[in-house]
């Protein structure tokens, strides 16, 4: 059965360093509720992005637990410097060397023994500010 602080530490080490331990995880049909996509494939798009838009990331768990329905919630918040452009939320905002806190809260559905959804809330308009604030 997957642990909270198994899903959440193996999250943290993905979003960081693209650690391939939480993709293993998820079932192969998994939902995306953020883009609406199925499979772990999508998390290789993602970590597309994510490597294009920040260098020098490390990953600050908050918190983890088990929701009363049974749902995984991670709490971590990215650290990086922006670099790139991936991010579609981005826009066609200039690498600026701006050092970022991106928060975000991860829920995530189980089987028992495989990620089955996902769902998040995420800060992205505190990365936008700060690399509009950089960028002057």
């Amino acid at each position: 059965m997957l642990e909270a602080e198994q899903v959440a530490q193996a999250y943290a080490s993905w979003i960081a360093h693209g650690e391939p331990e939480f993709q293993a995880m998820m079932r192969r049909d998994l939902h995306d509720h953020v883009s609406g996509r199925r499979g772990p494939q999508t998390w290789d798009m993602v970590w597309g992005w994510i490597e294009s838009s920040f260098e020098e990331r490390s990953a600050e768990l908050h918190g983890w637990g088990r929701l009363d329905d049974g749902r995984i919630a991670v709490w971590v918040t990215l650290h990086g410097r922006h670099v790139g452009r991936g991010m579609p939320w981005l826009g066609d905002r200039a690498p600026s060397g701006a050092q970022v806190a991106w928060k975000q809260l991860h829920v995530f559905a189980t089987d028992g023994e495989h990620l089955t959804e996902h769902w998040a809330v995420r800060d992205d308009l505190s990365v936008i500010e700060a690399v509009d604030a950089a960028n002057g």
